[in-house]
């Protein structure tokens, strides 16, 4: 259970405050020895962050102000599926319905040839509905192979007051994504792994009008055990060096201003484990 209160420092604006109780309800039936079935019920609320309340921002000629007479959001959500196991091969298949109302959402309010302003504001509804399926292998003799494979749709379903919304996608949340990974495990300390990760197109406004293309990379780790307690370890993220888009604004006349992801990135150290 929380109380929240928010206060602006303008008097001309009014006080919020929101009483809110959280919970959350779930079951699991085993059904056999290979497989078992779970189900669960939630509700959940979220406060507008400070940054969102007070704190704007602009990036290239888009320009994001902040709202101090945000709601909070409220979350309701169920989820079940089904966990299945055969000696070295599990997997877990879960679909789920969540509704988020109140969502806070950067609106667009006005477009020029100069600038498009928008501003964060509560939408009324959006609905997000999807289905992900998760598997791990361990036949092989220190080999681990996992899988993960997620389709999600997020729409405005509703949205009164900003009519421009209705049924377009939520931005960031791409339709699909795919995940897998490869994992040796040395009894002598080493563990070594190669993940790959692909997510489908998404946008990045409100509006739908700047589209995100799809990606994958491949990412590698290498950790190696000298002493009890202590792993020396390197990465390399972004393997072939892959150019994609994480968001993209409007620019005067120009072409849209890209923002790009992590270029080829090598990390390394060493890791202490205290007792």
């Amino acid at each position: 259970a929380d109380f929240w209160r928010s206060t602006p420092d303008d008097a001309a604006l009014a006080k919020h405050s929101a009483n809110f109780f959280s919970p959350r309800v779930s079951a699991e039936l085993k059904m056999s020895e290979q497989s078992t079935v779970h189900a669960s019920f939630y509700r959940g609320y979220r406060t507008p962050t400070l940054n969102e309340l007070h704190r704007g921002f602009r990036v290239g000629t888009v320009v994001t102000n902040p709202n101090p007479e945000l709601d909070p959001e409220k979350l309701t959500g169920v989820e079940a599926g089904v966990l299945l196991t055969n000696g070295e091969l599990s997997a877990r298949v879960t679909g789920f319905w969540n509704q988020l109302d109140d969502a806070v959402t950067n609106v667009t309010v006005a477009v020029t040839a100069a600038q498009t302003t928008r501003q964060r504001q509560n939408t009324d509804t959006v609905r997000a509905t999807g289905i992900e399926f998760e598997a791990d292998y361990r036949g092989f003799q220190r080999w681990t192979l996992s899988g993960l494979v997620g389709a999600t749709r997020s729409t405005f379903s509703k949205a009164p007051a900003q009519p421009a919304l209705q049924g377009n996608r939520v931005p960031q949340v791409p339709i699909f994504q795919l995940g897998g990974s490869l994992t040796y495990l040395d009894p002598h300390g080493f563990t070594g792994s190669v993940q790959g990760r692909v997510f489908g197109s998404q946008y990045e406004d409100d509006l739908n009008a700047f589209k995100l293309r799809g990606y994958g990379v491949i990412d590698l780790s290498a950790s190696q055990q000298v002493t009890r307690g202590v792993n020396v370890f390197m990465a390399v993220e972004n393997l072939f060096d892959s150019d994609y888009d994480t968001g993209r604004t409007p620019r005067n006349g120009l072409a849209d201003l890209r923002t790009i992801g992590f270029p080829r990135s090598f990390r390394a150290g060493v890791r202490v484990f205290l007792p």
